[in-house]
């Protein structure tokens, strides 16, 4: 994943996460991550596996695919 689409999907994530109320700690423990994992995906750090994807979109609400629409 290049740097544009990291920067992308961590800034859908942490707005998706805010907008849904859910704090970092809970998102992390529904997840199954850890908070400083989290924090790297939301600043645009972290190369996300597919396996991460797929457990980062349902606790968004979203599928894979709305989670990653848009990345190129």
């Amino acid at each position: 994943m290049n740097e544009h689409a990291k920067q992308i999907l961590g800034e859908r994530v942490e707005q998706t996460r805010k907008a849904l109320g859910i704090s970092k700690v809970d998102f992390c423990v529904a997840v199954g991550i850890s908070r400083p994992y989290l924090d790297q995906i939301e600043s645009g750090k972290a190369n996300s596996t597919l396996e991460i994807l797929f457990k980062l979109a349902p606790a968004l609400g979203m599928t894979v695919s709305e989670l990653l629409e848009g990345i190129e």
